[in-house]
């Protein structure tokens, strides 16, 4: 399979960092607003850290604080799928073959997560560490992690991204990816798994992360993209018995 020139790429590749670079800086600002509000119900109940994220409010609690506040909570569970829509239709109109809209959206994916915590770090001083909780995604509940996962999940697929669309957006080079994706498909289940593991008693206290599964998860996961992306040697191709 012929790869596609980094020169033709770059045009594009411009265009889907600056609009996800945009997008994660429009979804700090958007933090920053929700810390504000959120912050006085956070004294309340957890004085000592009514500038994080955990322990997390429960639903009444919220609605004890107001009846406004169940309804924010909806609206801020039906934005968090906006991003992903924006990022959806930023790689449809960048694909020029197949197989390019998993690429730029993987690539606009992870840079977006990726400036995401940047921009929050120089905005509000947040998160103090990588080891700083945080919570990720709330459909269908609350995902909890260290910042560090995320970012590690972030980098994985921009660079998952950089590969699809250098080798041209095409079909995978081996000929049967099965067990690939079912690589892919279980390291993806243990890194959520990681994530939904603690939900429950995040909302009391700061939970211990179960890095066992999350590792287990990224390289089971890494292992199936390298498979299914790795180049095939034009010498081995249609090679039979001498």
């Amino acid at each position: 399979m012929a790869q596609r020139s980094p020169v033709s790429l770059l045009p594009r590749l411009a265009c889907a960092g600056v609009l996800a670079v945009t997008l994660a800086y429009t979804e700090a600002c958007v933090v920053v607003y929700l810390r504000e509000v959120i912050a006085p119900i956070r004294r309340v109940h957890f004085p000592s850290a009514a500038r994080e994220v955990l322990p997390l409010l429960t639903t009444q609690q919220l609605a004890d604080a107001g009846d406004q506040f169940p309804r924010l909570l909806i609206v801020e569970v039906t934005r968090e799928m906006t991003p992903i829509l924006v990022l959806l239709a930023m790689a449809w109109g960048l694909r020029r073959r197949k197989g390019e809209l998993v690429g730029f959206f993987l690539l606009g994916f992870g840079v977006w997560d990726i400036f995401y915590y940047v921009f929050l770090k120089v905005l509000l001083g947040w998160p103090a560490s990588l080891a700083t909780w945080d919570v990720l995604f709330l459909i269908p509940t609350a995902w909890v992690a260290p910042v560090w996962a995320p970012l590690v999940v972030a980098a994985t697929l921009a660079l998952t991204g950089l590969a699809i669309l250098y080798r041209g957006g095409g079909r995978p080079a081996r000929k049967s990816p099965l067990p690939a994706w079912f690589m892919i498909a279980v390291g993806t289940g243990l890194i959520l798994t990681s994530f939904f593991l603690r939900t429950a008693e995040a909302f009391h206290s700061v939970p211990r992360f179960d890095w066992p599964w999350f590792l287990a998860g990224w390289v089971t996961g890494v292992a199936g993209l390298v498979w299914l992306l790795r180049p095939e040697w034009p010498g081995r191709r249609g090679a039979g018995p001498a």
